[in-house]
């Protein structure tokens, strides 16, 4: 048995060397590097070539290209290579072709298309990569020599070259690398940017407002004063009613300027929507506009007298846009029906705006101005707030979701171009000239 077993063994032993000789040739570059010549005049990069397969019949061309512009820049011939067979390739050229001090990388293949056939499963062995600082040389100038034309180089290639990044697109772990560093910093390029807005950027806020006339009703409210004090109270905007019924009064507060010209030296700081139901505002529902609403609405105001009643439409229509796409972001089902307060938040320079109450009267359906007054301002901060008021309805039962944002950016609309610039509605021509402003309470 032990005889049948030695000369099983003999007999593959034998022809182990036949059958690497039937092996097909399988070319390796290894150990590849640079070497300085003559003064640094030359460059020379070597490799060894080992055939790792069978024994190969044909001659391999060993080329040495620049990555990136794919210029061949040196080129020898290696014979055909016995099996386990290695040899040393040394592939020199010029200095001068490239720019001193610049870092370039070069690819040395070997045997492609020749020994092994391009989409071989081996063909990776056959190409070698490296990268190295282009020396000053040190000794007599060499000749420049003319490259010879390289094909067009990819713009990318290009653009990385250009900042000193040496990158090889056909390479695919670099091309993952390149798209997985791109990704990474956009991300931390996004990050930062968020940081720097929530840092820098402050969300619209309201504020708190207290009006700078006196409300509380120290006078007698039978006397003339005690009655404009607590008339001030009601006054929420500088619109009248369009109808009236006999009898009744109402009251409007008018912003001017010291000249008498209306919002002269004011300008809006401040807008927001919310629901309200008898026992006040619904917070929850607050949408205040975004700071470029408040510069656009601002813009309006500054022209007023130079618009048309069309052209300011066209002007307010966005803002109104604006301020329903984030009122929507709150609405509920629950709440949709509840009427709407626009509140807007307008700021003035003490000594250079006004405030003017007016108090007027329904006779015969038409308005009759009764009595005007400035209040008594009881703030010492060199800015007076004053803030605007309208009532706009909720959806209607009827309503679609999609119809009532439609008629609620509309009706938002319609009401700043009434306020900005009022149609105005009947008033007895016996209407007085405003007063100049009273003393005022320091």
């Amino acid at each position: 048995m032990l005889k049948k077993i030695l000369l099983l063994v003999a007999l593959c032993l034998i022809g182990l060397p036949a059958a690497a000789q039937d092996a097909a040739p399988d070319y390796a570059i290894r150990n590849i590097r640079s070497r300085f010549l003559d003064n640094n005049t030359q460059i020379a990069i070597e490799f060894e070539v080992w055939n790792i397969g069978g024994a190969a019949t044909v001659p391999a061309t060993a080329r040495l290209l620049v990555v990136g512009t794919g210029q061949e820049i040196a080129i020898d011939t290696v014979r055909p290579l016995q099996a386990q067979e290695i040899v040393t390739v040394s592939l020199p050229f010029q200095t001068a072709l490239f720019e001193s001090g610049s870092v370039q990388s070069f690819r040395a293949t070997v045997g492609i298309d020749e020994v092994e056939p391009a989409d071989s499963r081996t063909i990776t062995s056959n190409t070698a990569q490296i990268s190295l600082t282009i020396p000053e040389i040190t000794g007599a100038a060499a000749i420049p020599v003319e490259p010879t034309p390289a094909a067009s180089a990819d713009p990318l290639t290009d653009i990385l070259r250009s900042v000193g990044l040496e990158v090889d697109l056909t390479d695919p772990l670099q091309v993952v690398f390149l798209v997985g560093f791109g990704g990474a910093l956009l991300l931390l390029l996004l990050i930062v940017l968020v940081i720097l807005r929530l840092v820098f950027q402050r969300s619209p806020d309201f504020g708190a407002w207290q009006p700078p006339y006196s409300t509380a009703l120290p006078l007698d409210p039978n006397s003339t004063a005690g009655r404009q004090q607590g008339w001030q109270q009601t006054a929420q905007n500088s619109s009248l009613p369009p109808s009236c019924a006999e009898g009744v009064f109402t009251v409007r507060k008018v912003l001017l300027g010291v000249d008498g010209g209306g919002f002269d030296g004011w300008r809006v700081a401040a807008v927001r929507l919310m629901h309200y139901d008898r026992y006040g505002r619904v917070n929850r529902d607050q949408a205040l506009a975004a700071k470029g609403v408040v510069k656009r609405l601002n813009g309006v105001l500054r022209r007023r007298n130079k618009l048309t009643a069309e052209q300011a439409e066209k002007r307010l229509r966005p803002v109104a846009r604006d301020l329903v796409k984030r009122f929507q972001k709150n609405l509920r089902e629950r709440t949709a029906m509840l009427p709407i307060a626009l509140d807007v938040r307008l700021k003035g320079k003490r000594g250079d705006v006004r405030i003017v109450f007016e108090l007027y009267h329904c006779q015969y359906s038409e308005w009759h101005k009764v009595d005007q007054w400035e209040p008594e301002i009881t703030v010492l901060s060199k800015a007076l707030y004053e803030t605007y008021t309208y009532a706009i309805y909720g959806q209607r039962p009827q309503e679609t979701n999609k119809e009532f944002r439609r008629r609620l950016q509309s009706d938002l609309t319609y009401t700043l171009l009434e306020m900005l610039l009022p149609q105005g509605v009947p008033v007895s021509s016996d209407t007085a000239e405003i007063a100049r402003p009273a003393a005022v309470k320091e």
